[in-house]
């Protein structure tokens, strides 16, 4: 019976974590992201969120395991432009030298189009949770909007059903040792208090630890985090910026840099049509965006793929008003042969 114990200072110090690649807030988390444990971060939209969670699905990752992710949308993708960034993925892989292939295959993407599919979604990763034993990470994008409802007449049902199903989802993540990272906005509060998640009490209550991130004002550029809850720790704050943490300086990537790794997704895509004349026009495309980088770059459209696939609309354009003026040059000198 003995050897059936195991002290608290062992499996203090056997916890496992994942680094969310700043030293800063590694070192605030007491070593990271702990394995089966259900975090929150929220903050306004430039607090470097989205990019936290891009960044710790990747470290979630290496090439040489069978690990896998499960990535869920939450809220109308098509009005937030929020979907999984996946030159922001591949980019953080070349940084530390990963097959971007191998990563993004191990990435499962979940998007409910609607509130009626939200708990239909949910469930169904619950599911998945329960039956894959490679699932290492869940990571879900604006988790409060599952708690929110543009019908007042219907949330009343529908709330508390997600909650459970959501309270289901958490159980079976922690059987599993699943570790859950989430993000949401700012709620509403009184002017001068302190800013509070969105999603109420109960989300609150669901997680074992909460984060606020801000971006701090001044000339140089810095980020503020403040633990707020956790299991093990009292409430602290860390400041981390450029200059003392490299990572924290990839929070936007290169414009150029985005267009390049847009190019060389669009190749992969390229080498595996299987029509020639298909191939061909790609290639028209790809010498398009290439030529037109500058106007690409200078846009004010949403992505970098949205401004490529414009450029190609504009250059088929012109090639088919040259090809008309080409036809109409042809039809006026056979009309006058025949004349």
């Amino acid at each position: 019976m003995e050897g059936d114990f195991v002290s608290a200072l062992k499996l203090l110090q056997t916890r496992t974590y994942i680094s969310t690649g700043c030293l800063g807030l590694d070192k605030l988390l007491g070593g990271g992201i702990e394995k089966g444990k259900f975090y929150l971060f929220y903050g306004q939209e430039k607090s470097g969120i989205d990019y936290l969670i891009h960044q710790l699905m990747e470290n979630a990752l290496t090439n040489d395991s069978e690990d896998k992710i499960i990535y869920l949308n939450c809220g109308n993708y098509r009005e937030d432009k929020t979907i999984l960034d996946i030159s922001s993925l591949v980019y953080l892989a070349q940084t530390q030298n990963l097959d971007p292939n191998n990563i993004l295959d191990r990435i499962m993407v979940f998007c409910a189009f609607s509130e009626e599919q939200q708990e239909q979604v949910v469930e169904e990763i619950r599911r998945t949770i329960e039956h894959e034993n490679t699932i290492k990470l869940l990571a879900i994008h604006d988790m409060a909007k599952l708690f929110t409802s543009q019908s007042v007449r219907e949330s009343y049902k529908r709330i508390p059903n997600l909650q459970r199903t959501v309270s289901h989802l958490w159980q079976a993540c922690s059987e599993k040792g699943v570790t859950i990272v989430s993000s949401c906005g700012l709620a509403k509060v009184k002017k001068g208090s302190f800013p509070k998640p969105e999603g109420g009490r109960y989300v609150s209550h669901l997680v074992n630890s909460i984060i606020y991130l801000e971006k701090t004002s001044g000339l140089v550029q810095a980020y503020q985090a403040y633990l707020l809850k956790h299991s093990a720790l009292s409430p602290s704050r860390t400041l981390f910026g450029i200059e003392d943490e490299k990572s924290a300086g990839r929070i936007t990537m290169p414009s150029n840099m985005k267009l390049e790794l847009r190019l060389e997704s669009l190749n992969i895509y390229r080498r595996a049509l299987i029509d020639v004349e298909e191939q061909a026009a790609c290639d028209v495309l790809m010498e398009a965006c290439k030529h037109e980088h500058k106007a690409i770059l200078n846009s004010n459209i949403p992505t970098s793929l949205e401004a490529m696939l414009l450029t190609g609309l504009v250059n088929s354009m012109n090639r088919f008003m040259h090809l008309e003026k080409h036809i109409q040059c042809l039809a006026e000198t056979l009309e006058n042969r025949t004349g």
